[in-house]
């Protein structure tokens, strides 16, 4: 599931602690929203995707205002490929009728 490999990219960047704050701050849902989306693989609705995607665009040029170490470049870098990806799936569900 896309959220899981964004979830799983963000946790090794040290931008997330928990499926909590990822659902809090990254999704704009309540705490259980990821726990419940595993559970019932549910994929996200497009509200969900959107903000995911503006939430990352923005962290990233936020991050990418302040890098001074290489470390921070490649996050950067990741972050607006973890946009991309969710891009990619909005766009899929936006042609597959939502």
């Amino acid at each position: 599931m896309l959220l899981e490999v964004i979830y799983g990219e963000l946790r090794d960047m040290w931008l997330v602690e928990s499926q909590y704050e990822f659902s809090r701050f990254w999704l704009g849902q309540s705490r259980s929203y990821m726990s419940c989306a595993k559970a019932r693989k549910r994929q996200p609705s497009l509200l969900v995707l959107m903000r995911l995607s503006q939430r990352l665009t923005s962290i990233s040029a936020k991050y990418a205002a302040v890098a001074t170490t290489e470390m921070e470049r490649v996050n950067c870098y990741r972050l607006a490929a973890l946009s991309d990806q969710v891009g990619n799936a909005l766009g899929h569900q936006l042609l597959s009728g939502g």
